[in-house]
């Protein structure tokens, strides 16, 4: 989603969503002559099991009359890179990735990392303090990670067939997004994981992909551009 509505911008918001919520903050703000930069061309899904909502009109309208630009960067902001979701998760939570995984859309955006933890709770832990609230672990690997080493892949994975390569690369442990069964797609990851003895590490979708608007703060801020990020509320249904 691209909205053109001025030439010149003062400051730079990021946001991971296009949500009322950001939309919201950037009115009590009285932004203007800026630019919001999101990941997501839409609102977060209330229905877990429905399409991404579209953005309302009002906000379109309301960005006319502020003279806001808006710019989404979804596939190629999840690629892996200096500000992808997976590289600036796995560095938030203190993890050093060592090699590629998974692509989707045709892009390569998770990672296989190493880490200086011992247990799975150790590895939710420190995912709990990053993202700044509970996460929900499904242990089918057990609680000692193997070598330390743990996978990644911000927002969620539907893809089953990832189970097997992780346990043929001797992964246990695998740190995402979206993990509550009852969201259709990913009732059919939890016996993939169950049967290839690989544990689920849940965040969320928004927390574990806030990190790469946040990391482009700085990337705008190298331009000269103030920036900002906008947090939003976290939906621990996807947990």
């Amino acid at each position: 989603e691209q909205c053109h509505n001025t030439d010149e911008i003062a400051q730079v918001f990021t946001a991971t969503f296009a949500s009322d919520e950001v939309f919201a903050a950037l009115d009590a703000l009285d932004a203007h002559d800026c630019l919001l930069f999101t990941h997501h061309p839409a609102p977060q899904r209330s229905d877990l099991n429905a399409p991404a909502p579209a953005i309302p009109g009002r906000h379109f309208d309301w960005m006319r009359q502020r003279r806001v630009n808006l710019f989404s960067y979804h596939i190629p902001l999840d690629r892996n890179s200096e500000w992808s979701p997976g590289t600036n998760l796995a560095r938030a939570v203190g993890l050093t990735p060592y090699e590629e995984f998974y692509e989707q859309n045709g892009v390569r955006m998770g990672l296989l990392c190493r880490s200086g933890f011992a247990s799975l709770d150790d590895l939710a832990d420190a995912l709990s303090r990053v993202v700044g609230h509970g996460v929900r672990v499904y242990p089918y690997g057990g609680q000692e990670l193997r070598d330390g080493r743990v996978a990644v892949m911000a927002g969620g994975a539907s893809n089953k067939a990832i189970y097997a390569e992780l346990r043929d690369k001797g992964i246990n442990a695998f740190v995402t997004g979206v993990t509550s069964p009852a969201v259709s797609w990913v009732a059919g990851i939890h016996t993939e994981a169950r049967e290839n003895g690989v544990s689920l590490v849940g965040g969320g979708h928004y927390s574990t992909e806030k990190f790469a608007p946040m990391a482009m703060v700085r990337f705008f801020e190298n331009l000269g551009l103030p920036a900002r990020f906008i947090p939003e509320t976290p939906n621990m249904a996807e947990l």
